[in-house]
């Protein structure tokens, strides 16, 4: 399943990764893409390729419920679509939403002084 998440981001692609609960996963010929642990266990976990598109992040998301066999010429096993990736999708989606958010505007009304400030003031 793929989104993209338009810009401006609160940060760049690998920190949002991290701060979503992904972590980095070197993968085969050494590309870089982000898996989530869904229990203990290594599998099943969410796997998600990021590309920088137009300001924004471009993010293909996809469910490993066990380990591929690449290399014996069989295909891929992810699911792309289903009611998980779709779940786990719009957590990305409003995760990354409420981090652009501009602050509340229920800021106290009084210059903020800092700690020695309030002491000494």
């Amino acid at each position: 399943m793929q989104t993209f998440l338009a810009g401006p981001l609160p940060d760049n692609a690998r920190n949002l990764m991290r701060r979503l609960g992904y972590g980095e996963h070197i993968g085969h010929g050494g590309q870089l893409s982000y898996t989530k642990r869904i229990s203990g266990e290594v599998y099943p976990h969410y796997h998600a390729y990021i590309e920088d598109k137009n300001g924004g992040i471009q993010i293909n998301l996809h469910l490993d419920q066990k380990p591929s066999n690449l290399g014996s010429g069989a295909m891929h096993a992810g699911e792309y679509e289903g009611p998980l990736v779709e779940k786990e999708m719009t957590r990305l989606r409003n995760m990354v939403s409420s981090m652009s958010a501009p602050p509340s505007s229920e800021a106290d009304p009084e210059e903020k002084k800092g700690f020695w400030g309030g002491l000494f003031g």
